[in-house]
């Protein structure tokens, strides 16, 4: 792919540049985590998906063309699985409501333990929103990225993150889920 941080079937151990996946993982673990915790809003899913996430990094390692762009290239995976998973989740809390299967599991004792009302009016609020914009608002405001590291994280264009978060805010304001000095 022309212009990202992977390339097809070119090893970077055959150019002579090094790459060590390991300390990569050790140095950008705990920030991948806390990145999936904000996409997710449950931590024991945040940890499956961070090490799914670096389970397909890992075999795809070899495909890396540049070594700075390794934690992009991570961010990247993890919230393409981000984004799958909440579809995921969804469309089965859909199917269970449908089918009178009884209320979606207790939250976490990381949610009762860590949250005031507020917070969880606000995880609620976020967690209602479509994927793409949940996370475009989570990687932009949570995460604190600039515009064009969303839009590379999401492989999407800057103009189509700018209208994610336009909308992402619009909806988070009507929810009366963001109050005072917002964004």
């Amino acid at each position: 792919m022309k212009g990202t941080a992977i390339m097809d079937e070119t090893r970077l151990e055959a150019r002579g540049a090094a790459f060590d996946f390991d300390s990569l993982v050790e140095r950008e673990q705990a920030a991948l985590l806390r990145l999936a915790r904000r996409l997710v809003w449950d931590g024991e899913e945040a940890r499956d998906l961070v090490q799914a996430a670096l389970a397909d990094a890992y075999e795809k390692r070899h495909a890396l063309k540049d070594p700075q762009a390794g934690l992009a290239w991570l961010r990247r995976i993890l919230v393409s699985r981000a984004i799958g998973h909440l579809r995921r989740r969804r469309v089965w809390n859909l199917v269970r409501e449908t089918l009178e299967l009884g209320p979606p599991s207790s939250p976490s004792p990381e949610e009762r333990f860590a949250g005031v009302e507020r917070w969880r009016a606000f995880g609620r609020a976020l967690r209602s929103l479509p994927a793409q914009q949940a996370t475009a608002f989570s990687l932009r405001y949570l995460e604190g990225l600039e515009l064009d590291a969303v839009a590379e994280a999401m492989d999407i264009g800057r103009g189509t993150v700018r209208i994610h978060l336009y909308r992402a805010l619009k909806k988070l304001k009507a929810a009366d889920a963001l109050r005072g000095d917002t964004p």
